[in-house]
């Protein structure tokens, strides 16, 4: 994770090429969205969009690309996007803001499904589905 100096010297570098990007707003966005990127791939990456001339804003870091690929080749590793995690038990491996396994825990009980039962077909799913009123 890159430093606040380091997140700085990136902004800096991406300014330099495209001035009309202030630094103090680069600072914020690069804070806000890639605090959890490794600096090498930032870095890269954030040169690679600034040189991009039909690119008007620094929101492509935001999205897969060539600019998060070059990254990986200069390093020669890759660094996963990493999230925050649902706390809850069994839930872990889903997002904290978008966990399937919390919405499922809010449906009806008739809906969740409680235990796997090998050998159910596909129609009685859709029986099942329709008595909950979940069907098409």
């Amino acid at each position: 994770m890159p430093t606040p100096a380091e997140i700085q010297r990136i902004a800096a570098a991406m300014n330099a090429i495209r001035p009309a990007w202030r630094t103090s707003s680069l600072v914020s966005f690069l804070t806000t969205h890639h605090a959890n990127r490794a600096y090498q791939d930032l870095a890269v990456a954030g040169i690679v969009v600034a040189l991009d001339t039909e690119t008007q804003t620094p929101n492509l870091l935001n999205r897969h690309g060539a600019w998060w690929i070059a990254a990986q080749a200069a390093t020669g590793r890759v660094d996963p996007i990493r999230f925050e995690r649902c706390p809850k038990p069994g839930h872990t491996s889903y997002p904290a803001h978008n966990c399937g396994a919390c919405r499922v825990d809010d449906l009806e009980p008739s809906v969740q499904q409680t235990e796997r039962v090998p050998g159910v077909s596909a129609e009685r799913v859709r029986q099942i589905l329709d008595a909950a009123g979940c069907g098409s």
